[in-house]
């Protein structure tokens, strides 16, 4: 199999030839669109991993004064015009070019409320999920249409789906009905729309680290994806009871994003990788990953290659 073939297994719940690794970091958002492409290019060149998973590392600002509830009628969200998403176009563009897509591209993305919250602040943003839920769900579904004519733009410039970061579904940050108001619908809007247009998409959850990273993967199984990724060792959920919580489809995942990947000798990085694949449920439908962005000082692809290639050769070894 090639890679395109190896992961349209996985996405089909099917055992690939061997076990396929996708691992990805942050890049430094002050460089030009072209360095931010041959930093993910060399990425994936280093490391072998299976995918191509372009960082969203360019922020669109939103330039409203926020000074009371009222305000909120006044943001909006800028469509393709933006310069901020004809630069990560121009990324994608990019990579695409110098691959010859020759493995599958996911295009980063964050949910509406996590894009004002980029631009507000966490404390802002929350006092006002409070005292003026109604306001700020307004706010969000129109982030959301903008985001969704975002969504189109990648899927049209030839991306295979998005990677969709899920946030905030940590214990006591909102209750259920808040959550489905101001995190849940916006999110649907931009999956659905991705999917209707044959987006296969990589459903992240990701927890924050004000609420030491803990996120509720229940909160996400009415989420259209093609497989699903969360962090392990933060929720406790296993790969395996989380394959069975999102009723059977592919997972993402396993490897501790903060632990020897980032820091350890090449003997422990295949020590986890061996552990978590003679441990998971099954190897159809699964690909090995991180429980998010690796994070941390001293990121090495030639670690995550140890990852990678442990991976690779499991099922030939095993």
């Amino acid at each position: 199999m090639n890679k395109i073939e190896r992961l349209n297994a996985v996405l089909n719940g099917e055992k690939p030839d061997i076990v396929p690794a996708g691992f990805w970091y942050h890049y430094d958002p002050t460089n030009n669109t072209y360095t931010i492409a041959q930093n993910h290019l060399r990425t994936f060149r280093e490391t072998g991993v299976d995918v191509y998973k372009v960082m969203q590392d360019y922020i669109q600002p939103i330039e409203v004064n926020i000074q009371s509830a009222a305000d909120w009628d006044k943001v909006s969200y800028p469509g393709t015009s933006s310069p901020v998403y004809q630069r990560l176009l121009d990324v994608v563009k990019m990579i695409l070019d110098a691959t010859g897509h020759d493995a599958l591209v996911f295009q980063t993305m964050f949910g509406p409320l996590k894009t004002l919250v980029q631009s507000y602040g966490y404390d802002m943003v929350m006092v006002y999920s409070k005292t003026a839920p109604q306001q700020l769900a307004a706010a969000v579904r129109r982030v959301a249409e903008a985001q969704t004519e975002w969504a189109m733009g990648f899927i049209e410039a030839g991306v295979d789906g998005l990677f969709y970061s899920g946030q905030f579904s940590e214990p006591g940050r909102f209750t259920d009905e808040e959550f489905d108001l101001l995190v849940k619908e916006g999110d649907l809007t931009v999956l659905r729309a991705a999917e209707s247009k044959g987006a296969r998409n990589i459903l992240h959850i990701c927890g924050e680290p004000d609420y030491n990273y803990v996120s509720t993967p229940a909160r996400y199984t009415e989420y259209p994806c093609a497989i699903a990724n969360w962090s392990v060792k933060d929720t406790g959920l296993t790969l395996s009871e989380g394959r069975k919580l999102f009723g059977g489809k592919p997972i993402l995942g396993g490897v501790n994003n903060r632990g020897v990947i980032l820091n350890g000798s090449d003997e422990e990085i295949r020590a986890e990788v061996m552990d978590i694949l003679k441990n998971v449920d099954t190897l159809s439908g699964y690909m090995l990953g991180a429980d998010c962005t690796i994070q941390g000082h001293g990121i090495s692809n030639d670690k995550i290659k140890v990852a990678v290639d442990t991976a690779h050769e499991y099922m030939s070894k095993n």
